[in-house]
């Protein structure tokens, strides 16, 4: 990376810490922070979190491990590991049938009810330890941009995006974070497309 490409980085890393700042809203109340409601009590809509479900996934680890096997395997290893984002729908159809089959208002609920505490323990525990290795994927992911694992540049950057992060998810929570998500899905989808109208015809 040469001094141009640094700079571009790093100030890239800085913009989007404070952009996002500015742009999400604040949460006043506790159904704002925790359960992602608007300024009038309403709560986000389908399409706002399927948007938001579509850009945690995509992004982070998944698309750099995508673009790996596809450099290494060509379109099949990229395909492959696409395959892999099925689980979204496949979870979808399950949530589903819980909520229409079983009357479930949600999985721990749901699980202590069937199968006792322990197996809603269990549970949580297992979402507790996939959340971390989820957030650490991310901020690997933006690490290996600036850096060998365990350089500066690595270590600085990760800490950075985490902290920016942070510091945008606890001025509006939930809602925040859901409200940023569909920026930033908005956004791919448009890159996406440009990029798409270049690569194809060619």
């Amino acid at each position: 990376m040469n001094e141009l490409q640094g700079l571009f980085f790093w100030g890239f890393l800085l913009t989007f810490g404070a952009v996002m700042y500015l742009v999400v809203p604040k949460s006043k109340d506790e159904a704002g922070f925790f359960r992602g409601h608007d300024s009038k009590g309403r709560p986000a809509s389908e399409w706002a979190l399927m948007m938001s479900i579509f850009i945690s996934w995509i992004f982070a680890k998944s698309v750099t491990n995508a673009a790996n096997l596809g450099a290494a395997y060509g379109i099949v290893g990229g395909l492959a590991y696409a395959a892999y984002w099925l689980s979204i729908p496949v979870a979808g159809v399950v949530i589903y049938r819980l909520r229409t089959r079983e009357g479930a208002t949600g999985l721990v609920p749901f699980l202590i009810a069937k199968y006792g505490r322990g197996a809603a323990l269990a549970f949580s525990a297992a979402i507790l330890i996939r959340l971390f290795n989820e957030v650490w994927s991310n901020t690997a992911v933006v690490g290996g941009y600036y850096g060998d694992t365990g350089s500066w540049g690595f270590i600085a950057s990760a800490l950075l995006f985490t902290a920016a992060v942070l510091f945008y998810s606890l001025k509006g929570g939930l809602r925040s974070s859901i409200f940023s998500d569909v920026i930033q899905a908005v956004v791919f989808t448009l890159f996406l497309g440009v990029v798409l109208a270049f690569v194809l015809p060619a």
